[in-house]
């Protein structure tokens, strides 16, 4: 008996370092989530890595994570809401916003038509469309208006399971825990409580806590470009630009180049000078005297504004490029997307220095010199936001666009009537829209998102492995101690902050599989049905708020709304309290313990 003891105590001594072990490497995860640039999905994999290594995960356990329904789900919720993008609908809601009268009621009308679109449609999709009309408006600041369209899509994003690729994420650790799957108008129980809540403090209380700033103010264009005419018998003409050394300057780079009237963009480094060429350099313009040192260079103010402005493209830099980290001079713009970087604005300001040694971060609102093929390159929409609109796709008539629409509010309802499973209706829905014409074989790579796929897959493994190893039962028991004698409710309130921090620290689905599987851990040792602890994961997990990072469309108005870090703690505290008294007091009601 006593041997029997003994290995009994050391195989529980094994399954307690093992658990130790993964909370270790989830601890170092979140670390490295909050302090560096590096891509959530890379870190989530690399973590994911590590337990496979460790023998954490076996590899047909976790390849199965990636074929999980939830996460197909959201892979098809995507392609099908990329045909929906190419429809007149949010165009024309975003034309119904304006009352010229009101603010508060602009605020309202736009609070009623971005609740309904983000409730089923990607709330980037939804706020990139409503950006640009908003942000050039005439009547009211953009700083008034950015935020609440960021607020709003979030907000929206609650009533559905599809709203928003969190709900779709807790799905799916729902599912690999034997939960059973959660309905698609599930979350509207508190969700459209949510927005009524939302509704109220957007309309008529949030501009007084926002700033009356104009827009990211519009790059001056003799501020940043300066042009130098080739003259005759200039030692430069006949040799390319990289001979010249015309890419070695400390303070400017050579973008483009006219000759003839016909623009040259983005410059090559084998173009060859011509005499007569204009040269036009961007950069720190203020200090010429780097162009003072070539051979018979006239410099001059700008003649040829109009043929620029046409080439000029402004976008923002997407949460899921693969340019974060690289330095602008690394990142080869011309290569990838046909075009120059000619100026980055970072938030409120726009960034001062060599613009190829800026390091590219997400959020950086980039003016882009761009070539003819700058639109027809695939890899635009994974990484910029297109502030002044670029053609990349054929718009659909509105009879097509009617009928689009109509497939894929069937496939919603059909889910929601239990007649069909969501994945299925939506794997009908694109079939048919490949048979009409509507989407290309080819547009399932463009529009996938692979980021997203590698996150909530490495997200669902991670999961797995805190379950399995008893890392996130030990985790409940350390929430289960402080809220000791208070109840299950007591311990939602728990899970439910908890998410919430997260999420103003990493992003949104990072913060859910965090937080997952602590919360179900929670439920089984409280011995509760663990689906109100679990929403208390979906809805804490949105409550992006506070901060530009947390959310990609908070990104998207940060450098356009031209916002300081400040303004998303002043204006989204008070949502964030709303949020929560909604929350907290509706969860029980609606799913009991």
């Amino acid at each position: 008996m006593h041997l029997k003891g003994f290995f009994s105590k050391t195989r529980l001594c094994r399954e307690v370092a093992i658990a130790y072990f993964v909370i270790a490497v989830i601890v170092l995860l979140f670390l490295l989530l909050i302090r560096t640039r590096t891509h959530p999905a890379f870190l989530f994999a690399a973590a994911l890595f590590v337990f496979f290594l460790t023998g954490g995960i076996s590899a047909g356990e976790l390849l199965a994570q990636f074929v999980n329904p939830a996460l197909v789900t959201l892979m098809l919720v995507m392609q099908a809401a990329a045909v929906i993008e190419k429809t007149p609908l949010t165009a024309w809601m975003s034309r119904l916003v304006f009352d010229f009268r009101s603010l508060n009621r602009s605020l309202a009308r736009l609070c009623l038509c971005i609740f309904p679109l983000s409730a089923f449609m990607n709330n980037t999709a939804v706020v990139a469309s409503f950006l640009g009309p908003l942000r050039n408006n005439r009547h009211f600041p953009p700083g008034k208006l950015l935020l609440p369209l960021s607020y709003t899509a979030i907000l929206g994003g609650t009533i559905t399971l599809i709203g928003t690729s969190t709900n779709l994420v807790v799905n799916g650790l729902a599912l690999e825990a034997g939960m059973k799957g959660l309905g698609i108008f599930q979350f509207a129980y508190v969700g459209i409580p949510l927005c009524l809540g939302g509704f109220i403090y957007i309309a008529f209380f949030s501009h007084w806590l926002l700033p009356a700033t104009a827009a990211a103010p519009k790059i001056r264009r003799d501020n940043y470009f300066l042009e130098a005419r080739v003259l005759e018998h200039s030692a430069h003409i006949g040799k390319s630009v990289a001979a010249n050394k015309f890419r070695n300057l400390q303070s400017l780079f050579l973008a483009e180049l006219i000759r003839n009237d016909r623009l040259v963009s983005p410059v090559s480094p084998e173009e060859i000078i011509q005499a007569g060429d204009i040269l036009v350099f961007v950069g720190e313009v203020h200090k010429v005297k780097d162009i003072g040192n070539f051979d018979r260079l006239a410099i001059f103010k700008e003649e040829n504004i109009s043929l620029l402005r046409k080439n000029l493209r402004e976008v923002i830099l997407s949460h899921t490029s693969t340019l974060l980290g690289k330095k602008v001079k690394t990142a080869d713009f011309r290569a990838k997307f046909d075009a120059a970087v000619v100026a980055v604005r970072r938030g409120s300001k726009k960034l001062s220095g060599k613009i190829g040694q800026i390091r590219l971060e997400a959020g950086d609102t980039l003016l882009l010199a761009v070539g003819p093929d700058f639109g027809k390159r695939e890899n635009l929409k994974n990484n910029f936001y297109l502030i002044n609109k670029v053609n990349l796709q054929q718009h659909l008539s509105r009879r097509d666009s009617i009928l689009a629409i109509t497939l894929f509010t069937a496939a919603i309802l059909s889910s929601a009537l239990d007649l069909l499973p969501l994945l299925e209706s939506l794997a009908i829905v694109l079939f048919l829209y490949i048979l009409l014409g509507f989407f290309r074989i080819e547009d399932l790579r463009s529009n996938a998102n692979l980021d997203i796929f590698v996150l909530v897959g490495s997200a669902l493994g991670i999961s797995k492995v805190m379950l399995d190893s008893g890392a996130s039962t030990l985790i409940a028991d350390g929430i289960l101690f402080f809220f000791k004698g208070h109840g299950a409710y007591a311990n939602l309130v728990g899970v439910y902050f908890l998410t919430l921090l997260l999420t103003q620290m990493v992003t949104n689905n990072a913060a859910a599989a965090l937080a997952f599987p602590i919360a179900y851990s929670t439920a089984i040792s409280l011995q509760v049905d663990p689906l109100p602890l679990v929403m208390a994961v979906a809805y804490g997990a949105s409550a992006s708020f506070l901060t530009p990072h947390g959310y990609q469309t908070n990104l998207m108005v940060y450098g356009p709304g031209n916002y300081r870090f400040s303004d998303y703690m002043k204006a989204g505290l008070p949502l964030v309290m709303i949020y929560s008294l909604i929350t907290l007091i509706l969860l029980p009601v609606f799913f009991k313990f």
